[in-house]
């Protein structure tokens, strides 16, 4: 269907593509090291998430998420994270 993308359909284009801009690596094997966490967790995440200026924090999180204990985050492990804000943006904005 040929056409202008939905708000929907920008957004979650929007979500993958915040990924790649900050992840390293060969094509298809992308993934974000601490530094590019952190740099993702600033730019991207700073007015969802407290304290992810502190990079004491953005360490937190990336331990929290990395699931397979590599120290990178995966493009799933990433979805992880989405998920957990939009649930807290839910419970926020639209439990009332």
């Amino acid at each position: 269907m040929a056409g202008v993308d939905s708000e929907l359909e920008k957004g979650l284009h929007a979500i993958v593509d915040s990924f790649y801009r900050y992840a390293k690596g060969p094509p298809g094997a992308k993934e974000l090291d601490q530094i590019a966490f952190q740099k993702l967790l600033n730019n991207e995440l700073s007015h969802q998430l407290t304290d992810v200026q502190s990079t004491e924090a953005g360490k937190n999180l990336l331990r929290k998420l990395d699931t397979d204990r590599n120290q990178h985050i995966s493009f799933d492990e990433y979805w992880e994270l989405i998920t957990c804000v939009c649930q807290a943006i839910r419970r926020y904005h639209y439990s009332h």
